[in-house]
């Protein structure tokens, strides 16, 4: 099978990260699998085995509202033609057996003149799209109507990346019964392995992290001064450490138990040593916590009316035990308060390895194609 994913991710990696699990599942069964990414280039989200081609990047500001280039300019009509034609050639070239767009036509409505030239240039290609669990209902009248109307005339299939055990996909996008017999779920897409580094660096720590994007400066902010002031009136304090989704330069005096550096690739090995993890609540975020079983407080983003993380982190509260600490009411003092609340979470059922049932279900969906 040859099988290829078109993906942008605009703000975080998170788009990136789950394709690119489930684009080497697909290569690890012996499958031809390639991504085309136009978001920026992320080598802690690529692929490990699939192939990736990168398209002219783009990104978003934080409320999604203007699409930029690689300089921070707005993007050119050139610049989207560019892309459009780079899409076009390649699937052409690379003839797929299968296409999936992630996240569109639920999402990514700027970009559906390329997401649509990639699937005419896909041609007699199964055409499937890829959700995470939770999504964001567009705020216009009319869009999720129109979203719908993609998937009948040009869908084959949904991959639905969640377990309704935790946030079935009804709760945040309602799907009409005709199209409800498109949804096929996979579980969550997470290696439920730990991500065992040798080292003890993360052993007692209070790890605080954004994920890979450029968002979370508050949060970083609230967490130095609670790092300093714990460190200044508690004897023994645990260590802290902020792990930044993007350069940022240290301040030059920071106090011992403070380390500021970017965002590492063995994360996951970090959480499982450390004493509380403080995170947003991104879909790979959320994967990490659950794999490593972590005591962790999330602080979900909810920037301009994102609804997403916020969702996700209040099931996993109330389901799991996690903490919870939101944008509006995070302060040094309760981010302490939080820290100190926070207990073992109980993982139990919740299904993780869900791209290696993707491959599955898409195996056994091409076989049954007319």
């Amino acid at each position: 099978m040859r099988i290829a994913f078109l993906v942008t991710h605009l703000l975080g990696t998170g788009h990136l990260a789950r394709t690119a699990q489930i684009a080497d599942a697909f290569t690890a069964a012996g499958h031809d699998a390639l991504i085309l990414s136009g978001g920026m280039p992320a080598p802690l989200a690529a692929p490990n085995h699939a192939s990736l081609q990168q398209l002219p990047p783009i990104r978003s500001d934080a409320a999604f509202t203007t699409l930029m280039d690689a300089t921070g300019e707005a993007v050119t009509p050139q610049t989207l033609a560019a892309r459009i034609d780079s899409i076009r050639q390649t699937l052409t070239g690379f003839a797929p057996d299968v296409l999936v767009t992630e996240l569109f036509p639920f999402g990514r409505r700027k970009l559906a003149s390329e997401f649509e030239a990639g699937i005419d240039a896909a041609r007699s290609a199964m055409i499937l799209c890829s959700i995470r669990d939770i999504l964001q209902l567009p705020r216009k009248a009319g869009r999720k109507a129109e979203a719908e109307d993609r998937l009948t005339r040009l869908y084959d299939g949904i991959l639905f990346h969640g377990d309704p055990a935790l946030a079935p996909l009804d709760a945040s996008w309602p799907l009409p019964p005709v199209l409800r017999a498109m949804i096929h779920e996979t579980g969550y897409i997470g290696d439920p392995g730990t991500g065992e580094a040798p080292g003890t660096e993360g052993h007692d720590e209070i790890i605080v992290a954004a994920g890979g994007g450029a968002v979370g400066d508050a949060l970083f902010t609230t967490a130095m001064q609670a790092a300093i002031h714990q460190q200044q009136q508690e004897q023994p304090a645990p260590p802290w450490r902020l792990l930044t989704g993007r350069d940022r330069t240290p301040p030059p005096d920071l106090p011992p138990g403070l380390t500021i550096e970017p965002a590492r690739p063995d994360f996951r090995a970090l959480l499982s040593r450390c004493r509380v993890a403080v995170l947003q609540c991104g879909y790979n975020t959320a994967m990490d916590v659950i794999a490593t079983g972590t005591r962790a407080v999330f602080c979900p983003f909810e920037g301009d009316g994102e609804t997403e993380q916020l969702q996700r982190a209040r099931a996993m509260a109330s389901r799991y035990g996690t903490g919870l600490l939101r944008e509006c009411d995070l302060t040094a003092e309760t981010l302490i308060r939080a820290i100190r609340a926070a207990t073992p979470p109980d993982f139990t059922g919740l299904r993780l390895g869900g791209a290696a049932r993707s491959v599955t279900i898409v195996e056994t969906l091409l076989k049954a194609r007319p």
